[in-house]
């Protein structure tokens, strides 16, 4: 009987620890998803920061009116989207730049070298997938380094390995007592 009460105290310790893990793990991820949940859009001095930086544009021109650039937007909230951006210097269309690269039509993205000479264009609605390949292509044919090709652990996964072993400790602590 007395090893049986041992039993059910030692079990109720673990659930409480698996229990207190699983909320720091649940914690911390969110933490961690809203750290890179979107692209950082400059308006156009960011071509002073893509020459500085050397990187290539990418310019946004859209209309809130228009229901294939709200949708289009909408595509840029897809994490590799966002991870693929961090290759360029992503700047929101404004009428200077609307004139200067002879804007017809929207949704219209313009990729520009980092002298701010155009590169690529796209003219309309496109996927994630769409997204990704085109912007991998802009990448291919340009001579500037790209950030994002090796995949690493997110601050999520880390951050939960971390609060695991943490938990772990305290689980242990708590038992040797």
């Amino acid at each position: 009987m007395q090893l049986l009460k041992r039993v059910i105290e030692i079990m109720r310790r673990d659930i409480t620890a698996l229990v207190f893990a699983a909320l720091i793990i649940v914690l911390l991820a969110a933490v961690g998803v809203n750290a890179q949940s979107e692209i950082e859009w400059h308006d156009q001095e960011g071509m002073q920061i893509a020459m500085s930086q050397n990187k290539p544009t990418m310019i946004l021109f859209y209309s809130d009116r228009c229901p294939a650039c709200v949708k289009l937007t909408g595509e840029f909230a897809d994490i590799r989207v966002i991870n693929m951006s961090k290759n360029f210097v992503p700047i929101v269309g404004s009428r200077v730049l609307d004139s200067q690269y002879g804007i017809r039509y929207v949704p219209t993205i313009v990729f520009t070298n980092s002298e701010g000479i155009e590169v690529h264009r796209i003219v309309g609605y496109r996927d994630a997938d769409t997204l990704m390949q085109e912007m991998r292509k802009v990448l291919e044919s340009s001579d500037s380094p790209q950030t994002t090709q090796k995949q690493t652990p997110g601050f999520g996964v880390v951050t939960a390995l971390i609060s695991l072993f943490i938990c772990g400790l305290w689980a242990r602590r708590r038992h040797v007592k």
